[in-house]
């Protein structure tokens, strides 16, 4: 990955110094492809889920590779470390999505029960646990949680 990055960073000339982020592998994230974590300015270290190698693929991976090099760059340039428009335009230049696709399977899916609204969950959340609490944030409709197709009860 760091070879791959080092090519990424000089192709595209952005503000990372590769050498000095450490590289790692999660064997436990579920939901997020990769992070980026940084302090002072400064990227540390980016973190790829193995999951995501091992249902996805290197041409997945490699995305993701990506998206973590703009997020590294907006911080060393101090551009902030979001999702913005500045990512959006680095994102179209090197190839990569804004936001990754779903490489594992929710437990849980919340339902909006009058416009149909999904959100995954993987864990049991106060909104899993809770649902009848919430309420939908596009329609104002109320949750219901679906698990493997069946509607569950409180």
């Amino acid at each position: 990955m760091k070879i791959y990055a080092r090519e990424v960073v000089d192709a595209h000339d952005l503000a990372v110094a590769v050498s000095s982020v450490e590289w790692d592998i999660s064997h436990r994230a579920k939901r997020r492809a990769g992070a980026l974590y940084h302090a002072d300015g400064q990227p540390e270290r980016i973190q790829i889920a193995r999951r995501h190698f091992d249902n996805s693929g290197w041409l997945a991976v490699a995305s993701t590779v990506r998206h973590e090099l703009i997020h590294a760059h907006l911080v060393t340039t101090g551009e902030g470390s979001g999702h913005g428009e500045t990512f959006k335009r680095f994102a179209e230049t090197l190839d990569t999505s804004v936001h990754c696709e779903r490489f594992t399977e929710p437990k849980y899916w919340v339902r909006c029960d009058d416009c149909g609204r999904e959100i995954a969950r993987y864990r049991k959340s106060k909104l899993v646990k809770q649902a009848d609490q919430y309420r939908c944030g596009d329609c104002g409709g109320r949750f219901s949680v679906v698990s493997g197709g069946a509607e569950l009860s409180g």
